[in-house]
């Protein structure tokens, strides 16, 4: 621990540094959680190891008053230690920010699309390094052997947005920890691992749990590796953290060596699953979801302590042959030597052994010592309800014991989902109303069991774009059986789009296949107009009223320039003060302070002529889609009549100075002067 004590310390001060600067000017990053009755997941939000997480109980195990506000994953409030690494093609990309710190500090970082945010019950943020975007989605999760929710559920969602395929692969290392107790062993299958260790794909097994002594165990963690809805690694590697730490991809393993980090005295453990490159194609997603939190064993105490894991929950899915493991552990909590010790299971109809004996012979176990033994067993024409099984120890010199453990038996989750949108979209004023529209989708599940990894995509082959700031990739995290979640996208018609345009859902994981929608949206076509008449906010005129009017260019696309001309009414209208009462139009004020060309026109009232308005925008800031006003006059009413006002010429040119060649609707004004009272 003392490296990590070093960082830690620094960091308060940094923190504490941080918190008189932040006091000053008003402004501090906070960190991102997600919590409920068993465990939190912390998301670090601050400028350095933004992404990172860190896991730990909050009242932990309902039978257990020893696991409240312990860490699961180092790190607490101030998550560092633990990271993930994309692989693409030879290069070690570290998600998230950069690291002032050691772990990760070598490896590549990219650019942050979205920082971590709370969304449907999920921790989402998402960077992309190099041409692959990465979403990492956090949530709370049941434990396959607790049945509570008391997991991490830990998912990847990688795409290559590149034109070409990339061998991509992903690295997750978590510093793992119970409590205070940082070397604790991971028990594997029959095996208590204490040194660094490896298991392929090919003998992966289904979850690993840690926990410090079986007659009083503290905390009690477990990791899923294999299983439903879970991703098995092609390889795993029980180790020690600062051999992970501090290489982001291939790193210093030693068989056999313990789990003090080289050149210190404590241990310190970790877990490194390798998910190795393989090829993802231009537009290919891929998900990697894995599992970390807390273990459920039942506990028998007794000369021999007996203690039973296995799913607190499978599913009655004919369509399906799946094994689960039961693991048995034993520690000899007894004067002497317990020998000739043998485990014994014995299963109720619904259940049956695969390949393996009822009866298993263990090693003699001296005191304090513990060896655990495994079956392999799967449902047998098993319908929804509760199977309790039995496992039993004996030995030659001491007292029997025995621990019965129940699985319930439910139906498969079953994901529905309504996806919807508006019929149609109308014009006011020359824009879409609304300007833009919600594409909703609603999912529920309709199953016996909870619902995970399920992903969303909406797809918009033409005409219609989402709004800015958002991901066509939804997650809903987990869905409870009969829960029901919404979300929804924001979309807005592309320029110069119209007609019956489709969008459609993309589904991951889902009983149905995708839909399609489809909103009609009516032409916008370009424009050159002339506004009502205004007058402190009304449009009612009356003679000796000094009034405005707007010229008006709307829907324009690449807008640069605009000569214009005009006719009036000089018998009923005069122009205030000749040109001095003349304004630029909005399209020929820019915040940027660039070089915007102008020119007043000529105004003959005699005649009712204004001639030679010209304006340009300046070098490079030609308008991808104008909407906003040429020039306002001002007039003044001589008498009451109906006169009009009307564009005599008006010429619109693109970026390049080329007269705008789609036709332009020109429409003219003509309206109401009332006699004055």
């Amino acid at each position: 621990m003392a490296k990590k004590l070093f960082y830690t310390l620094l960091a308060l001060l940094t923190i504490s540094l941080s918190i008189t600067f932040f006091s000053v000017v008003g402004v501090k990053a906070s960190n991102v959680e997600i919590d409920n009755d068993y465990i939190r997941i912390v998301v670090n939000n601050s400028e350095e190891n933004r992404g990172r997480f860190s896991v730990g109980t909050t009242g932990g195990d309902p039978d257990r008053d020893t696991d409240q506000n312990k860490h699961l994953i180092y790190g607490g409030d101030d998550p560092w230690t633990s990271y993930t690494t994309v692989r693409v093609g030879n290069l070690n990309w570290v998600y998230g920010s950069p690291t002032d710190r050691r772990a990760g500090y070598d490896g590549l970082y990219g650019e942050m699309v979205q920082e971590p945010t709370v969304e449907n019950g999920t921790i989402q943020s998402s960077w992309k390094l190099g041409p692959i975007q990465v979403w990492q989605i956090l949530s709370l999760s049941r434990s396959t052997t607790t049945g509570l929710l008391d997991t991490a559920r830990i998912e990847y969602h990688v795409k290559n947005n590149d034109s070409l395929a990339h061998m991509v692969g992903l690295r997750l290392m978590l510093d793992t920890m119970l409590g205070s107790n940082d070397g604790a062993p991971f028990r594997v299958e029959d095996k208590g691992l204490v040194s660094d260790s490896v298991y392929y794909s090919e003998n992966m097994p289904e979850f690993w749990q840690a926990f410090d002594s079986l007659t009083n165990p503290r905390v009690m963690s477990q990791g899923t590796l294999k299983g439903p809805d879970t991703t098995t690694p092609d390889r795993v590697y029980f180790t020690n953290w600062g051999s992970v730490a501090d290489s982001p991809w291939n790193f210093d393993f030693t068989p056999g060596r313990d789990f003090t980090r080289i050149g210190e005295y404590e241990l310190d453990s970790a877990i490194s699953m390798f998910w190795d490159p393989k090829p993802l194609g231009p537009g290919e997603t891929r998900n990697y979801v894995s599992y970390y939190g807390l273990g459920g064993v039942t506990i028998a105490p007794g000369e021999l302590v007996l203690g039973v894991t296995s799913p607190a929950q499978i599913t009655s899915d004919p369509d399906k042959d799946d094994s689960f493991s039961v693991i048995a552990y034993v520690q000899n909590d007894g004067k002497g030597m317990a020998r000739g010790v043998e485990a014994k299971i014995n299963l109720p109809d619904g259940l049956e052994l695969v390949n393996s004996p009822a009866q298993i012979k263990l090693s003699d176990l001296d005191v304090q010592e513990t060896t655990q033994t495994s079956w392999q067993v799967r449902a047998k024409n098993a319908k929804d309800g509760v199977l309790t099984f039995e496992v039993e120890v004996t030995s030659i010199n001491s007292e029997p014991n025995k621990a019965r453990r129940q699985i319930n038996v439910l139906s498969p989750a079953k994901v529905n989902y309504m996806f919807s949108g508006p019929p149609e979209l109308r014009i006011r004023d020359e824009k879409y109303n609304p300007s833009t529209f919600e594409a909703k989708a609603v999912v529920r599940n309709d199953g016996g069991t909870a619902s995970y990894g399920n992903s969303f995509e909406i797809l918009i082959p033409y005409g219609l774009e989402l709004v800015q700031g958002q991901s066509a990739t939804k997650f809903t995290g987990t869905i409870e059986p009969g829960e029901e979640v919404a979300f929804s996208w924001l979309l807005k018609p592309k320029i110069g789009a119209s007609g019956t345009l489709a969008y459609s859902l993309k589904t991951g994981n889902s009983s149905q296949s995708g839909r399609n929608c489809f909103i009609i949206v009516p032409e916008l076509k370009p424009k050159v107009w002339v506004g009502a008449p205004v007058k402190g906010g009304s449009n009612q005129i009356r003679e000796g009223d000094y009034f405005s009017v707007s010229v008006w260019a709307t829907n324009i696309p690449d807008f640069f320039g605009a000569d214009l001309d005009l006719n009036f009414d000089s018998d009923y209208l005069e122009v205030v003060g000749k040109t001095l009462d003349i304004s630029r139009g909005s399209l020929f004020i820019d915040d940027l302070s660039r070089e915007v060309v102008w020119k007043m026109p000529s105004v003959y009232n005699s005649t009712g002529e204004l001639i030679g308005l010209k304006g340009d925008r300046g070098p490079n800031n030609s308008l991808n889609l104008a909407y906003g006003t040429l020039v306002t006059i001002h007039f003044y009413a001589k008498k009451a009549g109906d006169p009009e006002i009307k564009i005599k010429d008006a010429k619109l040119y693109t970026s390049d100075g080329v007269h705008y060649s789609t036709d332009i609707k020109v429409e003219h004004q003509k309206f109401r002067i009332e006699q004055a009272r």
